[in-house]
């Protein structure tokens, strides 16, 4: 099925943005149907007048029962009289009535008593009639309860044709079809619904949700797996995890094919690390700690968007490896290996940083220094550990630091480059000597901490903070190692360091505005994890995932939750439905590119977003609440994603000759359409996709789709199940996380 849906982007942003915003604690929803077209040209999906339009003519056969059945139907006219259908359960006829719509389908509501698995329902056509190239006919969409839709094709439908007894006496079969072109009946035995106790299914969704937050989405091994244990288990096991290296062994993977391979030559490819993104996220076994690596990159922002990093991919690769290692790790440690990564080094420029020199007025860079305290650990404002300001007598925030102690703090990172070995790195070579690439030379500089030249640090004395209860004097004449660990630890000491880091965490994991409350828990385990140490971040993920405010499932009027940013809600699809690149290539960035995000290539070292931004519309303003992915979410981008879930439902991603190179695998929920009917279709889809918290009306607007698709053949179904996806992808449901 080729991609099949476009959104005009103004209309869009009028219909969904409003949504996305109203899911989110933000205003008043919006109709998500109203924009939504298929072209002229779609095929698979043509069948479906509109894709999420709820037909509203309902004539009744009984006086809205509360208990019954409906059979969405149409038929066509002989001498202006419709076709009579009768209805049975377990052979007890429960009503008739003449269908007399024939371009629409229309629902037809019977009084019924509840139906169980095994019950045995038929829909009778009584009065076929033709002459003249004029055919009364009766045309069957589904049949369903107030729980349970079933498709004509399901499997072990039959049509059974004849006249009176005729029509029940198991001879002159046909598979079952939507249309009944003779007198006979369309025989269903009802489908169990689940065959999960009420307790397992409150586990399973529990789980769904535990999965939407700790790794890139569930999958049904995933599912059965944290089901069967506990969420405080289930993250002590992936914790414990073996760590891999998956970025810098697909460089050098790269590197081994040959100089051509290698950073000058002309196969060299430094966006190999984006495709190992793309090849490992989805299907890694260690899916907290990667989902977790990618919480960190977000805060500890290196972008290959900065060219100098052009020939250094492997060292690149090496930093998005770090980030991977250290992610239950001492916060301490990987801050030390953070600041010396020359990845870092070279895209906030400390790498070659010298020291000042009063005679030419020349003074040490100051990228670095501002932003380890700006961005990796302190923030800008004094923080209570709630992550409330601290105000001043004035009722004014009070400012972490000042221009004094960036220009301190820019003296402490100089003297540091390349971690050539001792003897190989001299003054005259310290601001032009490079790693060595080919195969010969390769010392793998690259993935060494970047190390001080003596001669070029600053050992003039060093004062931090100063009136501060954290101030802190590095004395004249020190190394650049002893300087590098005494700043470190005052900023790793710092209080602020509990609330700005672990409220940013909540906000990639859980939900964009924390209570306070959340927050102060959060912070209360990383300035101690129980044992006595600061900075277990190991500790700070298990608390921010098993916090009550976490584990309990908001209201759907509950503005707790996030906007999921796009790269997560490709990834889940990938991940659930096994889309892998059938050449290894991942191609399919035309695609991915409008929906404004792009795996390693964040605009500035602010990350994609900003993690304080708060939207400009009065809901949100007014209470201050933050809501960072909105900040990358505009009309453009909600197209282009709109256009991204069209192709993940329909074929998949990217292209090669004449089929996608991403292909989506709906086999399992194929199987569970044509064996359970619609039901069972959207409880899977449901679990798989919204963490089992799918509300009624976005139910009601899949099923009415799904039914609506005409063809009752194979191909039919695969359209069916395609349709669904595509449009709980396309969903506010699907793009807050809640």
């Amino acid at each position: 099925m080729a991609s099949c849906l476009s959104l005009r982007p103004r209309c869009a942003l009028a219909a969904l943005v409003p949504a996305l915003l109203a899911a989110c604690g933000g205003g008043e929803p919006a109709s998500l149907t109203e924009e939504l077209t298929l072209p002229p040209t779609a095929s698979a999906l043509a069948a479906a007048p509109s894709p999420v339009r709820t037909l509203r003519t309902v004539p009744s056969a009984s006086a809205s029962p509360s208990t019954g059945l409906t059979v969405r139907a149409r038929g066509s006219l002989f001498d202006g009289v419709g076709p009579v259908m009768v209805v049975r359960i377990n052979q007890q006829v429960i009503g008739t009535v003449e269908v007399t719509n024939t371009t629409t389908w229309a629902d037809f509501r019977f009084s019924a008593p509840a139906l169980v698995a095994g019950d045995k329902v038929d829909v009778v056509f009584t009065n076929d009639m033709a002459a003249g190239g004029v055919d009364r006919n009766l045309f069957i969409a589904s049949v369903g309860d107030d729980a349970t839709v079933v498709l004509p094709s399901t499997v072990g439908a039959v049509i059974d044709r004849g006249t009176g007894n005729a029509a029940f006496d198991g001879k002159d079969l046909l598979s079952g079809h939507p249309t009944l072109a003779n007198n006979g009946a369309l025989r269903l035995t009802w489908p169990a619904r689940s065959k999960l106790s009420a307790a397992a299914l409150v586990r399973r969704q529990a789980a769904a949700r535990l999965l939407l937050q700790a790794s890139f989405g569930p999958t049904p091994a995933a599912l059965d797996a944290l089901s069967a244990t506990t969420d405080a288990a289930w993250i002590a096991a992936q914790i414990a995890m073996p760590v891999t290296n998956d970025h810098v062994d697909a460089v050098q993977a790269r590197y081994d094919l040959g100089a051509d391979y290698r950073p000058g030559g002309t196969r060299y490819d430094p966006y190999v690390v984006g495709n190992t993104f793309w090849r490992t996220t989805p299907f890694a076994l260690d899916q907290l700690r990667k989902r977790t690596a990618f919480a960190l990159h977000h805060i500890f922002m290196v972008s290959q968007q900065d060219t100098n990093l052009w020939y250094h991919s492997r060292a690149y690769a090496h930093y998005l490896d770090l980030l991977n290692r250290h992610a239950f790790g001492n916060f301490r440690t990987l801050l030390e290996e953070m600041a010396l990564s020359p990845a870092m080094g070279i895209y906030l420029s400390h790498l070659r940083n010298r020291k000042e020199d009063l005679s030419i007025n020349r003074q040490p860079d100051e990228n670095f220094a501002r932003e380890l305290m700006q961005l990796f650990t302190i923030g800008l404002q004094e923080l209570n550990p709630d992550g409330s300001l601290k105000l001043d007598s004035a009722r004014q925030p009070i400012e972490t630091y000042r221009n004094a102690d960036v220009m301190a703090m820019a003296k402490v990172f100089t003297g540091y480059t390349w971690g050539f070995p001792d003897g190989q790195m001299t003054s005259d070579k310290f601001g032009w000597l490079e790693p060595d690439y080919s195969a010969a030379g390769d010392q793998r500089i690259d993935l060494q901490r970047m190390k001080p030249l003596a001669d070029q640090h600053s050992v003039v004395e060093k004062r931090l903070f100063v009136g501060k209860p954290w101030a802190v004097t590095l004395p004249a004449g020190s190394t650049a190692q002893a300087d590098v660990k005494a700043a470190l630890d005052t900023l790793f000491q710092h209080p602020n360091v509990g609330p700005f880091i672990g409220r940013q965490l909540i906000q990639q994991l859980v939900t964009s505005q924390p209570s306070a409350a959340y927050v102060g828990r959060v912070t209360a385990v990383f300035n101690n994890n129980g044992r006595g140490v600061r900075g277990d971040l190991g500790s700070v993920v298990r608390a921010i995932l098993l916090d009550p405010e976490a584990r309990r499932a908001p209201a759907v009027t509950s503005p707790s939750g996030k906007l999921r940013e796009p790269l997560l809600g490709l990834v889940h699809w990938m991940r659930t439905f096994n889309a892998v690149s059938v050449n290894g290539q991942y191609h399919m960035g035309w695609q991915v590119n409008p929906v404004g995000q792009t795996p390693y290539r964040a605009p500035s070292v602010f990350g994609y977003y900003r993690p304080g931004y708060v939207p400009p519309v009065a809901s949100f303003a007014t209470r201050q609440a933050t809501a960072p992915e909105f900040q990358i979410l505009d009309e453009n981008t909600v197209a282009g994603w709109t256009n991204l879930a069209s192709a993940m439902g329909g074929g998949g991603l990217g292209w090669i000759g004449h089929a996608p190179e991403l292909p989506g695998n709906y086999s399992a929920l194929h199987g569970l359409l044509v064996s359970g009917g619609v039901g069972a279709l959207l409880d899977e889809i449901n679990l798989l996709l919204l963490g089992g918290h799918m509300s009624a009306e976005l139910r009601q607007h899949l099923t009415d789709a799904v039914v609506s698709v005409a063809d009752g053949s194979a191909r039919g179904h695969a359209d069916r199940v395609r349709l669904a996806v595509f449009l709980t992808l396309a969903s506010p449901e699907f793009r807050i996380q809640r």
